[in-house]
């Protein structure tokens, strides 16, 4: 009872920091002119979050300048968003996207960051009949309400984790043991419910698996207990924060598998940054790579983006900016096909749902087409590895810029 309260009283108190700010924005978004798109979101610019979702909206800013260099949606609308600061909190996220829908009306929201977050704001917009398309939440959960208005251009979970697996069957010698550990939370545990699922149908024993509280300081002692099992390979179900402690950890105990793989974490830049060479061999699940042979109208190759976005905000992207990026984009699409205009109403928004549900679309990010629970279910999984301190697409082979580095050298053996 004591945590609840304390729940609710931080809640109110970041409610009553954030009003003058929302009434400022609110003025605003009700004099938005006919001839622009409003868009709304809702995502973690403070709190545990807060560096993850700064990155959802440098990915929303680059698609709307993007947009807004060709003349708009159309041709002729501009776009114009409205984000909130939902503090990391899923309840302050749900009550923006009822304000942004409720109080600014805007015409289309745009999906925040993380599943416990998207999770209570789709739950609103669902409500409400506005579709929202999430880049940067995958938990299987989102994909079990029956919901018809959430999409979200990521695979579930269990899935994107599927080459970080499948990409130990291709080195030699085969790895034959993993231990998998993960936060326990939604995103992570699901990957490591994906580890768990794919090491069983390729052949491998589990030597250890467990779940550990988000909040976990002692990371020495908990991968000794794993160390002590001798697994081949250490599977993570992981963050950024997560995986950067996991690496730093293992360097201090000398555990030193033949592989170690993250769910998320090393594909963000700041992982090999703050690593340096400590980041090299670590294998790591995506969705996306700037060499894969995909392309569009918009933002030209995967290459392209790449090289555009870099030089915008002055480092790369990684999978999950892209995958919001082109979620925004099906949206634009969709509403250009359906010929909608500034000013949406209920009934364009059930035909952009229902729109949204039938295509089947090449983006820059890759082939998009959503399942009936909102998955995409087009988009296959991919695997990189750190190498010499770059990122590189290795698995699958057809898309692979070099082999993966196999064993993990010893850290003793390191330089």
């Amino acid at each position: 009872m004591k945590t609840k309260k304390r729940s609710l009283f931080g809640l109110a108190v970041g409610l009553v920091a954030m009003t003058s700010f929302l009434w400022a924005q609110s003025v605003q978004a009700q004099s938005a002119p006919k001839n622009e798109f409003l868009f709304g979101c809702a995502l973690p610019l403070t709190g545990m979050f807060g560096q993850d979702g700064h990155m959802v909206r440098n990915a929303y800013l680059y698609w709307q300048d993007a947009v807004n260099a060709r003349g708009g949606i159309d041709g002729k609308y501009k776009i114009k968003i409205i984000f909130y600061d939902d503090q990391s909190n899923p309840q302050t996220s749900a009550m923006l996207i009822n304000k942004l829908i409720t109080q600014d009306k805007v015409d289309m929201l745009l999906g925040g960051y993380g599943s416990s977050q998207v999770m209570a704001a789709s739950a609103v917009a669902e409500r409400h009949e506005y579709p929202l398309i999430s880049g940067a939440a995958s938990s299987n959960m989102l994909f079990t309400r029956g919901f018809k208005y959430y999409f979200s251009t990521l695979g579930k979970s269990t899935e994107e984790v599927r080459g970080c697996v499948d990409v130990l069957t291709s080195v030699t010698p085969k790895p034959e043991t993993v231990a998998i550990i993960g936060a326990n939370i939604p995103f992570t545990a699901d990957a490591c419910q994906g580890y768990k699922e794919y090491a069983k149908k390729d052949g491998f024993k589990i030597t250890h698996f467990e779940l550990f509280p988000i909040g976990l300081q002692d990371y020495d002692t908990l991968l000794e207990k794993v160390k002590a099992t001798h697994p081949d390979t250490l599977l993570v179900g992981s963050d950024l924060d997560i995986a950067l402690s996991v690496v730093k950890a293992m360097k201090e105990i000398k555990f030193s598998p033949k592989a170690v793989g993250f769910s998320y974490g090393p594909t963000v830049p700041r992982f090999i940054q703050d690593l340096g060479p400590d980041a090299n061999y670590v294998f790591a699940a995506s969705e996306w790579t700037p060499n894969m042979k995909y392309k569009d109208d918009l933002f030209g190759t995967a290459a392209q983006f790449n090289a555009g976005f870099t030089k915008r905000f002055h480092r790369a992207p990684d999978y999950v900016e892209a995958a919001t990026a082109a979620g925004a984009e099906v949206l634009q699409i969709a509403v250009e096909k359906l010929g909608l205009k500034p000013g949406m109403n209920r009934a364009d928004r059930v035909k952009l749902m229902k729109e949204l549900h039938k295509l089947n679309v090449m983006t820059f990010y890759g082939p998009i087409h959503f399942g009936k629970d909102g998955a995409n279910s087009a988009h296959p999984p991919v695997a990189v590895q750190v190498q010499n301190q770059k990122l590189v697409n290795v698995y699958p082979s057809a898309n692979a810029e070099a082999a993966p580095l196999y064993p993990m050298p010893p850290w003793k053996d390191r330089k």
